[in-house]
């Protein structure tokens, strides 16, 4: 189940980088792969790694990977499960600069994705209103389990 989740959002996450970088065209590669990574993309100003991961069961494992030195970006499933364990793992993750957390359901009726940079987001907001913010994010996107994404892929 997993391989099929993770291959899935792995062919979505190039899509989406690729149809980001139209206008602009600073992608010069695309690796998958490399260094233990999932993905790696070498823009002309930026190097960016890419972990996927539909659900989110060992964050620690995660942040481990991470660092302030490339941009990196944790593609996961918008369940509420993986909601809740960025919630609550929410102080670890703002200490990495460069780091962004998208949530995607590619069969959502609503939008498809949503993305947040935890470091900046908690620069400029208010703590008191973390939870209430990043849910109406969340909100913006249908929720979508990994099981529901199997048999909607499957079919």
């Amino acid at each position: 189940m997993e391989d099929k989740s993770h291959s899935f959002l792995l062919d979505w996450t190039i899509s989406f980088i690729k149809n980001k970088d139209i206008v602009a065209k600073k992608i010069e590669k695309i690796e998958n792969g490399k260094d233990g990574f999932d993905l790696y993309v070498k823009y002309k100003d930026r190097q960016q790694y890419f972990i996927i991961v539909p659900n989110i069961t060992d964050i620690d494992s995660l942040i481990q990977k991470i660092n302030n030195n490339f941009y990196f970006s944790i593609v996961t499933l918008n369940s509420k499960e993986n909601f809740d364990i960025i919630l609550k793992n929410w102080d670890k993750l703002i200490n990495f600069k460069f780091l962004n957390l998208i949530f995607v359901n590619p069969f959502s009726e609503l939008d498809k994705k949503w993305i947040v940079f935890p470091y900046t987001h908690h620069k400029i907001c208010d703590e008191s209103s973390l939870e209430t913010g990043l849910k109406a994010m969340f909100d913006m996107v249908e929720p979508i389990e990994e099981g529901q994404l199997i048999a909607k892929i499957t079919n």
